[in-house]
């Protein structure tokens, strides 16, 4: 398996598939590049695939480091793993914690990002109404992910059960996850603040969620408003990850909307 060795010695596993225009799939909390399979399978054919594990995730070394450092770490190795590949810039594609990390990128290194593509995700996770409090109250109950995996993975599966394609992966996330790390990962999310840094961001953005849920369509809506150069696209009969919901609409909207720019 290919592995990178970045500046502070851990290892970032990733994978290429494919020529062409180089897109970036960042993975999900506690997940892996596995949840793109749908993903390789149709992009490679058409662009230059890239995958990691961030750090903390999937094959890849350990998570060591404060909560405030979390996304800064994860962000400069992907630049690091860029940088080895020798690619100048890239289409950056996220969904929910890889979407919020791709804004960190284009935040920190706006030179690496060519296009954002932002799925299920979120720009402020700060508490604004009772809906969030709700939902963020319930995420800060991290204690949950030291419950039995199986279990976890019993109730993950049940919340869908009408795409069969998710259902099958967010049991396999559950039950490969690094208990600690996607803690730590958690705890990270409840830092995020964009909301004005990203309004200083001109570059072309794909923002996409799923229509399951008010809040996160809502949170998706705050994404998009904060950045000039962006559009939103609800998908129909979706959830996060989208891309795994809907992979077929996902695939088709990315590519389209890729495609118009170059």
């Amino acid at each position: 398996m290919p592995y990178l060795k970045v500046k502070d010695g851990i290892d970032i596993f990733y994978e290429c598939y494919g020529e062409g225009e180089p897109l970036v799939f960042v993975h999900g909390l506690g997940a892996s590049s596995s949840m793109y399979k749908p993903q390789i399978e149709y992009f490679q054919q058409h662009f230059k695939v890239i995958l990691l594990d961030l750090r903390g995730n999937g094959n890849s070394g350990s998570l060591d480091c404060n909560v405030e450092s979390v996304l800064d770490k994860q962000a400069e190795d992907i630049k690091e793993l860029l940088l080895f590949l020798e690619i100048s810039s890239a289409t950056f594609i996220g969904v929910s914690y890889g979407g919020g990390l791709i804004q960190k990128v284009a935040l920190a290194s706006p030179d690496i990002v060519k296009t954002l593509v932002i799925v299920d995700s979120f720009c402020d996770t700060s508490i604004d109404s009772l809906q969030k409090l709700l939902a963020m109250v319930g995420a800060n109950q991290t204690w949950i992910l030291h419950m039995p995996k199986k279990w976890l993975a019993t109730l993950t599966k049940s919340s869908y059960k009408r795409w069969s394609i998710a259902c099958n992966e967010m049991e396999s996330i559950i039950l490969n996850m690094r208990t600690y790390e996607t803690k730590i990962q958690r705890k990270a999310i409840n830092r995020i603040r964009f909301n004005d840094q990203l309004l200083k961001v001109n570059i072309p953005t794909l923002c996409l969620v799923g229509d399951y849920t008010k809040l996160g369509k809502k949170m998706m809506e705050r994404v998009s408003s904060c950045i000039q150069d962006s559009e939103l696209k609800v998908i129909e009969n979706s959830f996060d990850p989208s891309n795994l919901c809907q992979p077929k609409v996902f695939n088709k909207t990315v590519h389209k909307f890729i495609s118009n720019l170059l």
